[in-house]
């Protein structure tokens, strides 16, 4: 049996991770009475370690039992998950435990006692696309299950054909050295008068002495710039991550976005950030993880790799600089080499849309490694 708690702790109005999860063996959605305290976090902050507890002694796993609940629910808990979990696996008759984390705190991983759900996870070869296939990055697949996705191709698809005001827009959320960089390298070659920037940059998470001179400089002269979410809740660093912001990105032809984390090597990670280009129709431009372009593009996804390069890059440096010519592509090209590059391509546009649209997880406990509990002879 599938045990599912259903809390997202911190939801707010988001889909709400157990929605993502279409289940066809037999399981419970287990009803509990607290379920707004938990979603809205009005018992405080999380984790929620004997409310957690207390729920797993009602249900009361059995062995080849699955229990999937909210990461952050335990993800603290005594300063070590994996050990806390195995325990918690024995006690229960060798049963399996699911997190679902809908942020970066934990990386995909799956073993014969607990599996992480997470939008960080490592590349791997073609041939083994177990990360790829099996594990369920939360902004992949809420877009379609927003309370906006129904209206939305309708309102988009009206402005497809325009001229548009702008050639790119670049939605950056806190400050950070990487998007700062990138930022200041718009303004660098003039592709601020042609752009809609946004940049936040209330919450900064480094320290000034990590930045050149010039760089502070800039930093303290042009920012910020807000365009995506109320001064209200920029100033304590926080972005809007419901809905692209659809005036902005339907008035401009490329979504240059700036991951979270730009990791160098096989660790990718995804945020909402990478997947609105393709809610809102644009060409997408994606900094981020090496291989961040290539996982993208092998579940089916058009990056203009014909217009862009995209070899991935293995280090921060290279992958910064490979950004900023790319950029410099988009700011050499008129307002008409983009309109008909845009109509040249927009069935593959297109097709971005409806992939996720039409993509589901689709659970199935095969897919995971589960305990198998010794064989003994018997005499």
């Amino acid at each position: 049996m599938i045990h599912i708690i259903p809390h997202h702790i911190g939801k707010g109005s988001y889909t709400a991770w157990y929605d993502l999860l279409n289940i066809t063996e037999p399981h419970i959605f287990h009803q509990f009475d607290d379920i707004d305290d938990i979603q809205h976090k009005w018992i405080g902050e999380p984790p929620y370690v004997d409310n957690f507890l207390n729920k797993l002694k009602t249900i009361n796993p059995k062995y080849g039992d699955i229990v999937i609940f909210d990461a952050r629910y335990i993800n603290q808990y005594d300063g070590n998950l994996e050990k806390t979990l195995i325990q918690l696996s024995i006690k229960y008759d060798d049963c399996k435990f699911i997190l679902f984390d809908d942020d970066n705190a934990l990386e995909y991983k799956d073993t014969e006692r607990y599996t992480f759900f997470s939008n960080k996870f490592f590349v791997r070869p073609y041939e083994l696309l177990h990360e790829y296939e099996h594990n369920c990055n939360y902004y992949r697949y809420r877009a379609a299950l927003q309370n906006y996705w129904p209206h939305l191709k309708y309102v988009v698809h009206n402005f497809q054909t325009n001229i548009r005001q702008k050639k790119m827009n670049m939605i950056i959320g806190v400050d950070k050295k990487e998007r700062l960089k990138i930022f200041k390298y718009v303004y660098k070659i003039g592709l601020d008068s042609e752009s809609w920037l946004g940049y936040s940059a209330f919450s900064t998470q480094y320290d000034d002495s990590e930045l050149s001179v010039e760089l502070q400089k800039f930093r303290n002269q042009k920012l910020p710039v807000i365009l995506d979410t109320p001064i209200e809740r920029s100033m304590i660093g926080s972005v809007n991550v419901e809905i692209p912001p659809l005036p902005i990105t339907m008035t401009s032809y490329f979504s240059c976005i700036l991951e979270t984390m730009v990791l160098p090597g096989d660790l990718i990670h995804l945020s909402e950030k990478s997947w609105n280009p393709f809610i809102s129709r644009n060409i997408p431009l994606i900094l981020g993880s090496s291989y961040i372009n290539q996982y993208l593009q092998k579940i089916g996804f058009w990056l203009a790799d014909d217009l862009f390069d995209l070899t991935p890059q293995m280090d921060v440096g290279s992958i910064l600089k490979q950004y900023m010519n790319n950029l410099d592509i988009i700011n050499k090209m008129s307002y008409s080499e983009i309109h008909d590059y845009y109509i040249k391509n927009e069935s593959k546009i297109e097709r971005n849309f409806g992939l996720l649209e039409t993509i589901k997880f689709d659970f199935k406990s095969t897919n995971y490694k589960y305990f198998e509990r010794p064989k003994h002879n018997l005499i």
